[in-house]
């Protein structure tokens, strides 16, 4: 009986302990369920994302044109220009400058062509005629060119100047004068021509490059060394004609006669 009833407490502490068992499996099962919709989770607060950054409107680069190549001008020869010379005294200088220039001149004297001669004169200064090599600048005859028609038509005498040796005036017309003092050679086939160099030289001081320097002006001489054998050269004569550059052309501004003088 005993041991039945220990059998029979047994039994019952087993139900209880059983019944304990499974109620507090239940609650746990229950209160794993509530704790985990019920209790807070502890959550990480969410990081709050930075607000964007407005970003700038962004300009499309522009396309970069490669800039052209300029190539250098390659080195080109220049030209050999020789200065106008400051001076004529050289006479190739001289001749170059003036020699087509002398040569309408000594043409149109030959000629007796005014008209032409005219053309040639400086149009202010004139033509200044010497009958010897000593220029009187004060008292030799000037003439324009627009005056020489008239001159030459004139019938009365001009004062021209002295005679060499006799002192004597030279009184004569313009076409007497022309005759004596101007053309009395064929000078157009003279056999010696020279450009600012002096070849007819006699007792008479020559002053034209003193009055027309060789810096700006140019004296061509047509020049006979002599006509007859027998004077043995004292019968020499000279034209000398002078030239003055105004702008950009030469002028005629003397007509110098020359000859042998005692």
């Amino acid at each position: 009986m005993r041991r039945m009833m220990e059998m029979v407490l047994v039994a019952a502490i087993m139900s209880v302990m059983t019944g304990c068992v499974g109620e507090q499996t239940k609650g746990g099962t229950g209160t794993s369920t509530s704790s985990s919709s019920q209790q807070p989770t502890s959550m990480v607060p969410p990081t709050a994302s930075p607000a964007p950054t407005p970003s700038m409107p962004i300009s499309p680069t522009p396309a970069l044109t490669p800039a052209p190549t300029i190539q250098a001008p390659l080195p080109t020869a220049t030209p050999s220009i020789k200065p106008s010379p400051t001076s004529f005294a050289k006479e190739a200088d001289a001749k170059k400058a003036i020699e087509s220039r002398a040569k309408e001149t000594i043409q149109a004297l030959k000629e007796q062509d005014l008209k032409k001669l005219a053309e040639l004169i400086h149009p202010k200064k004139g033509v200044q005629f010497s009958p010897y090599s000593y220029i009187h600048v004060s008292s030799d005859i000037q003439v324009l060119g627009s005056g020489l028609a008239a001159l030459w038509a004139n019938t009365s005498t001009t004062h021209w100047g002295d005679y060499d040796g006799s002192g004597d005036p030279i009184d004569l017309t313009f076409p007497d004068y022309w005759d004596k003092f101007v053309y009395n050679e064929d000078f157009a086939a003279a056999p010696q021509i020279s450009y600012n160099i002096i070849l007819g030289k006699g007792n008479m001081i020559n002053n034209v490059f003193s009055v027309y320097p060789t810096t700006s002006a140019i004296t061509v001489e047509y020049h006979y060394p002599g006509l007859d054998p027998q004077f043995q050269g004292m019968d020499w004569t000279s034209l000398r004609l002078v030239y003055e550059n105004s702008g950009t052309q030469w002028y005629l501004v003397a007509i110098v006669h020359d000859q042998h003088t005692m």
